[in-house]
């Protein structure tokens, strides 16, 4: 027979080892956006009604009620970058945040959007070009246009509106036009 000493040990055994798989599964922090997660959708934009633009690439954190939007200029093979996290109302649903994203890109088709209650840009020194590589020229309707691939991170991003991005990197496809439009037609 286990004399009672012996059992409320076991027991407290018991609870001490419970408690540290349950701080090995603790839920992760949601003041914490990775955007290379399950659960973030990416939408890369690289055109509009007339044609290729700065690129886009939204990361939406329908949990955390967020929006990363990054730019890759397309004017040259510098590809300047810029960050901005916008954050929605606690009421902001995922449908939602599709519709504003969409009005952000597109022609505004939807007039009832949530709007986002706080804007802050990721200070330029976080975020970097890693690396481009051009993959072939594409000729369309407004001119003749490289296409590249580029590699970006953002690292070491300061706590912004009480939200932390992971670091991460990602790689977006850039298109910049090369000068090379339609010849005119000869002089008459």
């Amino acid at each position: 027979m286990l004399s009672s000493q012996c059992v409320l040990f076991c027991l407290v055994l018991v609870f001490a080892l419970s408690a540290v798989v349950q701080a090995d599964e603790s839920p992760k922090d949601s003041n914490v956006l990775d955007p290379t997660g399950e659960d973030v959708k990416k939408l890369v934009v690289t055109s509009g009604q007339l044609g290729y633009r700065n690129t886009l690439v939204f990361y939406t954190f329908a949990d955390q009620h967020a929006v990363l939007r990054v730019v890759i200029d397309n004017k040259s093979t510098d590809f300047p970058l810029g960050a901005t996290l916008f954050q929605f109302d606690k009421k902001a649903t995922a449908d939602g945040l599709a519709k504003w994203l969409n009005n952000q890109h597109s022609d505004g088709l939807y007039p009832e959007v949530p709007e986002p209650i706080a804007t802050a840009k990721v200070p330029a020194k976080h975020g970097k070009v890693k690396s481009f590589k051009l993959d072939k020229k594409e000729t369309q309707p407004f001119g003749t246009y490289d296409k590249y691939t580029v590699e970006f991170a953002l690292n070491d991003v300061p706590r912004l509106g009480g939200m932390k991005i992971k670091d991460f990197k990602d790689e977006a496809t850039v298109y910049i036009k090369t000068g090379e439009d339609f010849p005119s037609p000869p002089a008459p």
